[in-house]
């Protein structure tokens, strides 16, 4: 096995395993290739907007989104928002999640923020807990469906 690599995402990520490792979350690997080149140049034009992959053996194993969002208060401080967070069913259980979890607190840290935050199940927050996330509040969601 090579050494995994983390970077953000190329548009030819999307044909090498990043929108088949999104299967794991949601279906996502069936997208029209037009539609998914046109959501990667929608998600590029905003710098705020960064989706991080590893790659294993050139194939994308693994991706996290980190939203940065500009705040009026904390005298216009950042926050991250980590969303998307996947591994490939087929590397779970390799540390990866950890290793790109780390690298993109990094970037948040790197670009100002001053908390990042993340949503995600009672199964997994042990997982989170062990990288430094505490439990701070309670999600709500309203479907607009």
């Amino acid at each position: 096995m090579n050494e995994l690599i983390i970077r953000e995402l190329k548009k030819e990520d999307l044909w090498n395993g990043f929108l088949t490792t999104l299967d794991s979350l949601r279906q996502t690997s069936d997208i029209n290739r037009d539609k998914a080149e046109k959501i990667f140049e929608n998600i590029g034009s905003n710098s705020n907007h960064i989706v991080t992959i590893a790659e294993l053996d050139e194939k994308i194993v693994a991706s996290v989104t980190l939203l940065i969002e500009p705040k009026f208060i904390h005298n216009g401080g950042l926050v991250g928002h980590i969303e998307d967070v996947v591994v490939d069913k087929n590397f779970q259980g390799q540390k990866i999640g950890g290793k790109i979890i780390k690298y993109v607190l990094e970037i948040a840290k790197n670009r100002g923020c001053y908390k990042t935050i993340l949503d995600c199940t009672d199964e997994i927050k042990p997982f989170y807990e062990k990288l430094g996330f505490t439990h701070t509040a309670n999600e709500l969601r309203f479907d607009h469906v």
